[in-house]
């Protein structure tokens, strides 16, 4: 039993090893490292994609925050012209009705007091003549009595 193989009989176990090495290369281990890139590019490219698309998202998101925010300025001003104007509308339809409520009044005050003259007037002869009536009968009581 020899230590040393014998180095013609390595050499021929080693040409079919060298030849299924060298036909392994070109069939299988050159695709598939060619493969293994052109998988590993697309990833990255990939990525790349998915990060330029999530910033113009956040650029988008960013601009519509703008104007939903622009647009609620927008309305609020709006809001507060409309408030406003009504706010005018009101006042202005309050000091009508307060002047003819006091005008109304007026009148009314005119009239009562004229009322108050004409009945002072026609209560002054009845006044006058319930007096004399009482009068004379609270004397005509004393004369009895």
């Amino acid at each position: 039993m020899a230590i040393i193989p014998d180095p013609w009989l390595m050499f021929l176990h080693a040409i079919p090893f060298g030849l299924t090495m060298l036909m392994l290369h070109f069939v299988l281990f050159k695709p598939m490292i060619g493969y293994l890139g052109d998988r590993d590019k697309a990833i990255v490219g990939s990525r790349e994609d998915a990060k330029r698309l999530q910033e113009k998202a956040e650029e988008k998101l960013a601009e519509y925050e703008t104007a939903l925010a622009n647009a609620r300025a927008e309305v609020s001003a709006v809001r507060a012209a409309a408030r406003a104007q009504a706010m005018e509308e009101r006042e202005a339809a309050v000091t009508v009705a307060r002047k003819d409520a006091e005008g109304k009044l007026a009148a009314a005050l005119v009239e009562i007091q004229a009322a108050a003259q004409v009945a002072a007037k026609e209560l002054q002869p009845i006044s006058s003549n319930l007096a004399d009536d009482i009068s004379s009968q609270v004397l005509a009581e004393a004369h009895v009595a």
